[in-house]
């Protein structure tokens, strides 16, 4: 996914990074497709229509995409259980023999520690628009018939509110949208998407724009939950996971912030974690900066000085000698935001983006007093009275 010190993307939504043919030696992929009669085709059979369709897998609801022309940002079909919203890759083929009653093959193929194998043959053919066919395993020894029919994701209903974010990832990736559109779990303080578990707050009483910004962050969480979980065909006994929540850490008038952890394994040496922090304007739920340009909150708090409160109230104590090395001023760069902030009701927070993985144990969430802030703030800022009331 990312390393530790990175930043979840905002609205990056499903990459999908899952096994592919096009990555796969052309050796181990012949092998591949002959477990299930097949060879690779890289197009769809005639008859067959790229796009998306719902329908049965056995008695299982399930979401088929198929890619028009496989690429980069598409390198294999895919489909997903709707009880499950994980993405399973299909290396794409045609049945060995021509005269075979169905004409596009799905190979469904699992890497474990770099030996892949083949766990399914999903086999379909035209019926008008619908396509019909039978999923097995490759020895046939289990076989269950399969019906989908293709789906025109503008005309669905939202079931949830719209959003910025939503109405986006319905026009730029509607089988993430076909996952995600569906109820949320109510939880106190706010909403819990139920494949990914991720949870994130509403403001009761918040203005419609602010729960709508609100919304589309939990959106690209759970984006990245369902990408990293869907790598779990290339991490058989490592597995992956990720766990992600939003917490809402200051409401006044005018200004809502928030903090986002995140920890996750999406494959590789170790397991990453990360923090996020974001400030919205409470009415029109527009990100606000905090500091260093004329307009904002503390335009006089520039990245040195950041860096010059973090070492001063980083925690002290034990053994810490190598940390404190690792978040000196030599350490850090002005090519970028170092540090992430949020307001808290005790100072504003800062937590560092730019430790590399392996000094990740270092990070702490300083916090600053306001008190302290205020000869670097701007009387003139909207924002201003919130935090200094007198």
């Amino acid at each position: 996914m990312r390393p530790v010190a990175v930043l979840l993307p905002l609205l990056t939504l499903s990459v999908f990074t899952v096994s592919s043919a096009l990555s796969t030696d052309t050796g181990d992929n012949q092998a591949l497709f002959q477990s299930c009669g097949g060879v690779e085709e890289t197009s769809l059979p005639t008859g067959v229509k790229p796009g998306l369709y719902r329908g049965l897998l056995g008695n299982q609801p399930i979401t088929l995409q198929l890619p028009g022309q496989l690429s980069e940002d598409h390198p294999a079909d895919r489909y997903s259980y709707d009880r499950y919203g994980i993405d399973i890759a299909l290396d794409r083929g045609r049945p060995g023999n021509r005269t075979a009653s169905y004409a596009l093959l799905g190979v469904e193929a699992v890497n474990d520690f770099g030996d892949r194998s083949v766990r399914g043959c999903l086999e379909l053919a035209a019926d008008g628009s619908e396509l019909q066919g039978v999923w097995r395993t490759p020895d046939n020894q289990k076989r269950l018939p399969v019906s989908l029919k293709p789906v025109n994701v503008a005309a669905g209903p939202l079931a949830l509110p719209a959003s910025p974010g939503l109405l986006k990832l319905r026009q730029s990736d509607p089988y993430t949208f076909l996952k995600l559109n569906r109820p949320w779990v109510k939880v106190p303080g706010g909403l819990k998407e139920r494949y990914s578990g991720v949870t994130y707050p509403r403001v009761a009483g918040g203005s419609g724009a602010l729960n709508a910004a609100l919304q589309d962050r939990q959106l690209a969480l759970v984006a990245d939950a369902l990408d990293c979980r869907s790598g779990y065909a290339d991490n058989l006994k490592a597995g992956t996971d990720f766990s992600g929540a939003g917490t809402l850490s200051w409401q006044s008038a005018r200004l809502v912030s928030l903090h986002e952890n995140v920890e996750y394994y999406c494959g590789g040496a170790h397991p990453d974690n990360s923090t996020d922090g974001v400030t919205l304007d409470a009415r029109s739920g527009r990100e606000v900066t905090l500091t260093g340009k004329p307009g904002t909150l503390w335009p006089g708090l520039s990245k040195t000085g950041l860096q010059k409160l973090y070492a001063a109230g980083y925690p002290q104590g034990g053994d810490i000698a190598e940390c404190l090395d690792m978040i000196s001023v030599q350490e850090i760069s002005n090519d970028y935001d170092n540090y992430t902030l949020y307001l808290t009701r005790q100072g504003l927070a800062l937590w560092p983006t730019y430790l590399p993985h392996v000094a990740g144990a270092c990070a702490e969430v300083v916090t600053v007093p306001y008190s302290k802030l205020k000869a670097l703030a701007d009387p003139k800022s909207p924002y201003f009275r919130d935090l200094y009331p007198r």
